[in-house]
């Protein structure tokens, strides 16, 4: 999908997190099926969510509008500014700290090319939003995505895999019977750099997705710049949501 180009990028931002996605319970992608979803969660005694990331400092969190339809943002910041994931001196990992049970849920995935917003580079955005809190998490090129516990190789379309891992976390309901994900894109995003993307495991407190990433040179070995969001919005039938925006330099 593509989002309307917006005044200021919060709006941007809202207006991305608000387009809703095709609906399903099976995961895109062809490869091999995770293992069976599990919930052995040890608990924390920690009473309330702590923000705590390792990469970059976070900007200051900033109140934004109602979007409509029910949903009002509550406030957003970056975790992980503009750069390349993989560098061992900055990386694209977060941790979080929260009282479980219950973990967060994984309720909605969402995918958006923002090609000319006012101030920003070129980036294609995909979404997860849960319930309860951000869980911990680490985005980062590998060379290939497989499926949590099996090992079995998960094909994706695209010259590299982008691999977002969240700890703490679930993608199926409480009682193991069924995805929690009530809303997704296709598994063919058609973007300039997001290209597919597929579920590689939900399995002991572990969600991991791949994203299928165009290189703009074909056969070359890019340092492809990323960058993280997260917003906290209230939704008049879900209550507080937590999302977390991956961004990928576009140009």
């Amino acid at each position: 999908m593509r989002s309307s180009r917006e005044p200021i990028i919060i709006v941007a931002l809202a207006a991305v997190f608000a387009a809703p996605a095709a609906c399903g319970t099976q995961e895109p992608g062809g490869g091999a099926s995770p293992p069976p979803p599990s919930s052995s969660i040890v608990p924390s005694t920690v009473p309330s969510v702590v923000p705590s990331p390792t990469g970059s400092p976070p900007s200051v969190a900033v109140p934004v509008p109602t979007t409509g339809g029910g949903t009002a943002e509550v406030s957003s910041r970056i975790t992980y500014q503009w750069h390349w994931p993989n560098d061992a001196d900055r990386p694209a990992s977060v941790t979080h700290q929260y009282a479980v049970p219950p973990v967060p849920q994984l309720i909605r995935i969402g995918a958006g090319d923002h090609p000319r917003d006012p101030g920003e580079r070129p980036y294609n955005r995909m979404t997860f939003t849960f319930t309860r809190a951000v869980p911990s998490y680490t985005v980062q090129f590998v060379d290939r995505l497989v499926a949590d516990g099996s090992g079995a190789p998960i094909s994706l379309r695209g010259n590299g895999v982008l691999q977002v891992t969240f700890r703490t976390a679930q993608a199926h309901t409480a009682d193991g019977t069924r995805s929690s994900i009530r809303s997704r894109p296709s598994a063919n995003l058609g973007m300039s750099r997001m290209v597919d993307y597929a579920a590689a495991g939900d399995y002991e407190g572990v969600v991991t997705y791949g994203i299928g990433i165009a290189w703009p040179v074909a056969h070359s070995n890019p340092q492809i710049a990323v960058r993280v969001y997260e917003v906290v919005r209230n939704d008049s039938q879900d209550g507080r949501q937590y999302v977390v925006a991956v961004d990928v330099d576009a140009r």
